[in-house]
């Protein structure tokens, strides 16, 4: 028979545990005992604090938003409107990977064979969900803390833009008794136009009957 070369053969050891040891080993085992509580009490204090800010911070730029943008041009409200936009939907991600850790994100019943199985032991199994939740409950709070800086960058941004530009002002051109006069248009009524012309305290005024020709210009010559 051909010779695989020497086995390895397990040996007993020489010494047994030492009280220090035994006594490592059983607080390691009630630590993972109790890392996947501790760390689902963590992410529940971490979601009753987020949500409180969020609620905050979102009730603000919900209310006053609309008042915020509404004298500003379409590509900074675009601009705010995708920020804020982003920073809710990233905050409802970022929440919900924090309720993922404090709830767990397993469906279905684990059965013991399937723990040993996957990981040998209840003390594996554990940790091993307490790494999860781990995961879970800082990829959560990235997700949040980006959340709230696109949201702050965003009133930030409403409160600084710049508004959107008026119109040209539309002055009104009349001539009448072969003449012409040009200024703002105060009122056109009982038959007669008043103009407010530069340079003129009082309108001058136009009765309808005397018009030959009207129109609106950009500036007065």
């Amino acid at each position: 028979m051909p010779d695989d070369g020497p086995r390895y053969r397990p040996r007993k050891p020489t010494t047994t545990p030492s009280e220090g040891s035994l006594a490592q080993r059983d607080a390691f085992i009630a630590l993972a005992r109790q890392s996947l509580q501790a760390v689902r009490a963590s992410a529940e204090a971490w979601r009753n604090g987020l949500t409180a800010f969020l609620t905050l911070v979102t009730a603000g730029v919900i209310i006053k938003g609309r008042d915020t943008t509404a004298g500003l041009s379409v590509p900074w409200r675009i601009a705010i409107t995708a920020l804020i936009g982003g920073g809710l939907a990233l905050a409802i991600i970022g929440l919900w990977r924090v309720l993922a850790a404090q709830a767990g994100s397993r469906y279905r019943l684990v059965t013991r064979d399937d723990i040993r199985r996957g990981y040998g032991t209840v003390e594996a199994y554990q940790v091993a969900m307490a790494e999860r939740a781990t995961a879970d409950l800082h990829m959560g709070r990235r997700l949040v803390f980006a959340a709230l800086s696109l949201l702050l960058l965003g009133v930030g941004v409403s409160w600084w833009a710049p508004p959107a530009p008026a119109g040209p002002p539309a002055f009104v051109k009349a001539t009448f008794d072969s003449t012409e006069a040009c200024g703002a248009l105060r009122s056109a009524d009982n038959g007669q136009l008043h103009l407010d012309v530069t340079g003129r305290r009082d309108p001058v005024i136009i009765p309808f009957n005397h018009l030959s020709n009207l129109a609106v210009v950009s500036a007065c010559a």
